[in-house]
C-alpha cells in the first residue's frame, strides 16, 4: 500500500486514457511519443515518486476544467438539470492517479468491499446489479407473491461528497494510513475549477466538495463514501440505488419499502447527500386484483 512507485507501474500508464490535455496543456500523446526510457525515468524518479514520498498531489494536477455536457433525451435544455459536467485534469496527474487507484482497488478487493456495489470495481458490472433485481422479482412472482421496488437517485451525487467526512471514513472504516492516505488527502484538498461552456471559460474558483467525476480516483472514493448505506438498500451501481421487497401482502411491502426510504433519508441527512425526489420511483410487480397500484414518489 505504501511502498514506492515501481518502474513497472509507471510503464503500464503509457498508451492509456484520454489524449485531451488538461489545464497544463500537456497531452498524453506528447508523453507517449517521447523517448520511452527517458520519460519512464523522469516520471518514475522525478515526478511520481517524489510526490508519493512526500504525500503530495502537485497543485497543477488539482486544477479542473469542468466541461458542461447535455444529457441525452431531455425535454428542456433551459434548466441546469439537463446538463452534467466532466472534469478535465492534467494527464500527468491522471496517470499518477491510475497507479494509486489500482492500489486502492487492490485494498478494496482484499477487504471484500461492499458485495452489493457493482460500479468501478473489477469483475463487477451493471449487468450483475440488474440480474439481482430481475431474479428477486421473478422468483417472487413465480411463488405467487408481489414485488415492490424503489429506485433511488441522488442530486449531484459526486459533487455533494463532504471531503472531510470521506477522509474520516477512509481512515476509520478501511484502515488506510501512511502515504496512500496522505496522497488521497492531498488529492482532495486545495482543488480549483472553472467551467467551460461552448468554448467559453469561467473564472477559477475553489472547489471544496465532491470527488471530481472524470478523474481516476474520484469514482472509487465516491463508492467508498457510500459503503455504509443501510443494508436494506441493494443492489447499488454508483449512486443508482435500489430497495426490493417481496411479499404476499401489499401492506408488508409498503411497510418494508417505507422503512428503507426512511433509513436512506436519515443516512443522507447525516452525510450531506440529497435524494432527487423527482427521479426516485417506486414500482409494483405482480397481480393487482386487490386494487394495488404502482405509484411514483
Amino acid at each position: 500500500m505504501n511502498y514506492p512507485i515501481s518502474g513497472q507501474e509507471v510503464e503500464r500508464t503509457f498508451g492509456v486514457g484520454s489524449s485531451t490535455p488538461g489545464p497544463d496543456h500537456i497531452s498524453s500523446t506528447l508523453i507517449d511519443r517521447a523517448d520511452r526510457f527517458q520519460m519512464t525515468r523522469c516520471l518514475h524518479f522525478f515526478f511520481w515518486n517524489q510526490a508519493w514520498l512526500h504525500g503530495q498531489f502537485f497543485q497543477e494536477w488539482k486544477r479542473e476544467v469542468r466541461v458542461v455536457i447535455p444529457k441525452p433525451g431531455k425535454d428542456d435544455y433551459h434548466v441546469c438539470g439537463a446538463y452534467r459536467t466532466i472534469s478535465i485534469t492534467s494527464c500527468l496527474g491522471k496517470r499518477f492517479e491510475k497507479i494509486t487507484s489500482q492500489r486502492l482497488s487492490a485494498i478494496l478487493a482484499d477487504v471484500h468491499f461492499d458485495p452489493f456495489q457493482f460500479a468501478y470495481l473489477k469483475n463487477r458490472s451493471t449487468t450483475h446489479a440488474l440480474l439481482i433485481v430481475t431474479e428477486k422479482v421473478k422468483q417472487g412472482l413465480i411463488a405467487g407473491k408481489k414485488a415492490g421496488v424503489v429506485f433511488f437517485d441522488f442530486t449531484d451525487a459526486f459533487g455533494r461528497v463532504d471531503r472531510k467526512c470521506l477522509l474520516y471514513k477512509i481512515a476509520k472504516d478501511f484502515g488506510i494510513t501512511g502515504k496512500l492516505f496522505l496522497h488521497i488527502s492531498s488529492f482532495l484538498s486545495e482543488r480549483i475549477a472553472r467551467v467551460k461552456v461552448n468554448g467559453h471559460l469561467g473564472e477559477w474558483i475553489e472547489s471544496v466538495f465532491g470527488t471530481s467525476a472524470g478523474t481516476n480516483l474520484g469514482p472509487l472514493l465516491f463508492i467508498m463514501y457510500l459503503h455504509d448505506i443501510p443494508q436494506s438498500i441493494f443492489p447499488k451501481f454508483a449512486d443508482g440505488l435500489v430497495s426490493i421487497s417481496v411479499n404476499e401482502n401489499l401492506m408488508c411491502i409498503t411497510s418494508e419499502l417505507q422503512s428503507a426510504v426512511d433509513e436512506l433519508v436519515n443516512w443522507s441527512h447525516k452525510w450531506g447527500m440529497l435524494l432527487n425526489v423527482s427521479k426516485t420511483k417506486v414500482t409494483l410487480f405482480g397481480n393487482s386484483s386487490d386494487d394495488a397500484r404502482a405509484t411514483d414518489e
